[in-house]
């Protein structure tokens, strides 16, 4: 056995909060379903500052291999340094993308993605890539937020849009909340590369807020969903639609004493 890691010294500490508040209800799920084997080949796409990965190396134990794939170089620093603070021996990091995986034919027994695959612009891409180095009988598990994510927000967004005549800001609205795909548009779309879908688990979550700043200022917002929120808004009418977008908000806060945002969440097994 490894020796025990000591909580109190600045390495431990340094890694010791290893997954953010938004992937974490997402990785448990992946988890909880995955598949397990003895002496298993994996790949992890998409794993950012290493999770779900180093769980699954841990998860796996030593007799596995399980190969990381992300192109986010500072995030596979930070994951670098993880692996080494933990002393694990059992993963390889590939710097590319998973559009061209360094990875022979049939070589994979399990590949993993927490909010990564059906995310990627090069979906179809991605989706040969996997189905080329899975074993035949191997499985793809994926975890993901469909359509109906911040569903109440983007009520509020539509209704500002309306007020204010954007009609095109309405079709881009539009357009954003369907890229998330639907569950049967996602398992559609990967039948279409040979995958056979063996198990479907739902579950939801949710973030409570007690004011509309809180939400625009808060740093989930601030990395992975605000700039494409402004985006949507033309240059000359921004401030005045974040106005009033703010306005309603805390009008509902008033009535309801909370803004909650509905995260329906999705894992899916599929089989090759």
């Amino acid at each position: 056995m490894k020796q025990t890691l000591n909580w109190k010294s600045r390495e431990v500490v340094h890694i010791y909060d290893e997954v953010n508040l938004w992937s974490a209800p997402f990785g448990r799920l992946l988890l909880e379903n995955i598949p397990m084997m003895p002496a298993a080949q994996v790949v992890d796409i998409g794993f950012g500052t290493g999770f779900p990965l180093i769980e699954l190396s841990q998860r796996f134990g030593d007799k596995s291999n399980i190969y990381g794939i992300d192109i986010w170089e500072e995030g596979i620093h930070r994951t670098k340094t993880r692996i080494a603070t933990l002393e694990i021996n059992n993963i390889e990091i590939l710097e590319e993308s998973a559009t061209s995986i360094k990875i022979g034919d049939n070589q994979i027994d399990l590949v993993t993605s927490s909010l990564g695959v059906n995310n990627f612009d090069q979906r179809g891409d991605v989706y040969l890539e996997i189905h080329r180095i899975l074993k035949k009988g191997g499985r793809l598990c994926l975890t993901t937020n469909p359509v109906g994510t911040f569903e109440e927000l983007f009520e509020v967004f539509d209704s500002v849009f309306q007020e204010m005549g954007m009609e095109e800001e309405q079709s881009r609205l539009e357009e954003y909340i369907q890229h998330r795909n639907t569950e049967k548009g996602i398992i559609s779309e990967l039948e279409q590369y040979g995958f056979e879908v063996l198990k479907i688990k739902r579950d939801t979550t949710n973030m409570r807020f007690a004011d509309a700043r809180a939400i625009l200022n808060h740093s989930l917002m601030r990395i992975g969903f605000r700039e494409s929120w402004e985006r949507m808004v033309r240059e000359d009418k921004r401030e005045e639609f974040f106005e009033r977008l703010t306005q309603k908000i805390d009008d509902i806060v008033e009535s309801k004493g909370e803004f909650l945002m509905t995260i329906p969440m999705l894992y899916l097994e599929f089989g090759k």
